[in-house]
């Protein structure tokens, strides 16, 4: 009786171990912990992830080798040991891209000195294009494709079908044509970045800005807003918003009336505005209170602002850099005088003509 129950609980265990290894032979995404097995040792790739790198990777010139780590040969099969990708250690999916110069990963520098090109270039690769075989990469949570040189060509509309990103870097990437409105569908972006390409006029922002309510970092400096009159309007809607940048965008000032300011769901969370080298003027300052006392970097530098500063500046207790410098301020500037003397601001620069070229850091 008791060599019955031995025997049977044998076959069970076979017939698991079975159907285990079916299943992980199947979709390798279902392998339930176990690692795939190589010749080379362990590898934790999935197939279809590592064809769509390799897809995107034929897109793009890698003039110094940098990529030599992604193949098909059988000792550079599994794409997570490849320079720039990380995997969940949990399912093996993909989940980072990055290629960005700007982040200048260790192996990247060591690609370069390996192979004696110099440390100073300005692009790493230049893109012929971007496949579509990336929408494989479902489970992508941050792709940084910053400094990568496509030369021009149309921002492919496929990115706004990683539904999962939560970090998105195109900064300096040289892409044009219409501006990517898809990036609208990607609710779940807390970093964007996409500053200093060559897009056309960005007009329709209520389109798909405020789509991505858990932005905390924006910049789309370089990009022209010149036909954005609600510009403001809508980052106001991005409720977690921590960093702004629109330097040099072309922004108008925005027309504010008081049922408007009521209307705004102003972050109260902004440290840091860079609002450089546009056309604002003093209304600016009415949406400025609506920040409350979060505010620690302010540029407003290069706009159009005249007459005095409001009484809303004294209410910004953890400012620390103030810059309002190429504007023509006048009038009473006491206030900013007692932010200076109560040491929520270091003063530095030129103190003449009543302070009306202002910088401030601490």
């Amino acid at each position: 009786m008791e060599g019955d129950r031995i025997r049977c609980l044998n076959k069970l265990l076979r017939a698991l171990i079975l159907v285990l290894t079916l299943l992980q032979y199947v979709n390798p995404s279902l392998s339930l912990g176990f690692k795939n097995i190589s010749s080379g040792g362990v590898m934790r790739c999935i197939e279809r992830e590592r064809e769509a790198l390799l897809a995107f990777k034929q897109g793009l010139v890698d003039h110094y080798n940098i990529l030599s780590s992604w193949g098909r040969e059988v000792h550079k099969q599994d794409c997570c040991t490849w320079v720039g990708i990380h995997c969940s250690n949990r399912t093996n999916h993909v989940t980072q891209l990055n290629l960005g110069w700007s982040s200048s990963p260790e192996a990247y520098s060591q690609s370069l000195q390996q192979k004696r090109h110099p440390q100073n270039i300005t692009y790493g690769f230049q893109g012929k294009m971007m496949s579509p075989k990336l929408i494989e990469l479902h489970h992508l949570k941050y792709l940084d494709l910053s400094w990568i040189n496509f030369n021009g060509t149309r921002h492919p509309d496929f990115i706004g079908s990683l539904s999962n990103l939560r970090h998105l870097d195109l900064s300096f990437a040289s892409f044009g044509g219409r501006f990517p409105s898809q990036v609208g569908n990607l609710t779940h972006l807390q970093y964007l970045d996409l500053s200093f390409n060559y897009f056309a006029n960005v007009e329709n922002l209520n389109s798909w800005l405020p789509h991505l309510s858990s932005l905390t970092y924006l910049d789309l400096s370089w990009n022209n807003l010149s036909n954005a009159p609600d510009w403001l309007e809508m980052v106001s809607k991005l409720p977690k918003l921590t960093n702004l940048t629109l330097y040099q965008c072309g922004l108008p000032s925005p027309a504010i009336h008081s049922t408007t300011l009521f209307n705004m769901n102003s972050s109260k969370y902004l440290t840091h505005v860079d609002l450089r080298f546009n056309r604002l003027t003093s209304s600016i300052f009415v949406w400025l209170s609506k920040t409350n006392a979060s505010l620690v970097h302010l540029d407003l530098s290069s706009n159009q602002i005249e007459g005095g500063i409001p009484q809303s500046f004294s209410k910004l207790c953890n400012l620390q850099i103030l810059d309002l410098s190429g504007n023509n301020l006048s009038g009473q500037l006491s206030r900013l005088r007692f932010l200076r003397q109560h040491k929520r601001v270091h003063f530095t620069g030129t103190a003449s003509r009543a302070l009306s070229v202002l910088s401030f850091q601490k």
